[in-house]
C-alpha cells in the first residue's frame, strides 16, 4: 500500500494555518516560509499550475518531496491537520 495522495486544498489550508505566505505567479503558486526574526531571507517553493489549479487537484509527488526537503513538511503533518 502506498502513501496517501495530497490535494492542493489540504496543503493550502495547512500552510495558511502554519503562517506560510502563498502568492500567485501566473498559474503557479509561490510558497514563502514564515518570518523567524533571525534570517533576512526566507525559504521559497514554487508549485506548478498543474498541481494548484483547484482545491481538489492532486499534488504531484515532486512537489510533495520539495515541501519536505525545503520546509520539513510531511504527508502526515498535512493529513493530521484535518
Amino acid at each position: 500500500m502506498g502513501q496517501p495522495r495530497l490535494k492542493w486544498g489540504q496543503v493550502e489550508r495547512y500552510l495558511l494555518r502554519q503562517g506560510y505566505e502563498i502568492r500567485p505567479a501566473g498559474g503557479d503558486k509561490i510558497i514563502i516560509a514564515p518570518r523567524d526574526g533571525r534570517q533576512r531571507s526566507r525559504y521559497v517553493v514554487r508549485i506548478g499550475h498543474t498541481s494548484c489549479d483547484h482545491p481538489g487537484t492532486e499534488l504531484l509527488r515532486c512537489y510533495v518531496s520539495r515541501l519536505h526537503h525545503v520546509f520539513g513538511i510531511t504527508i502526515a503533518d498535512v493529513m493530521r491537520e484535518r
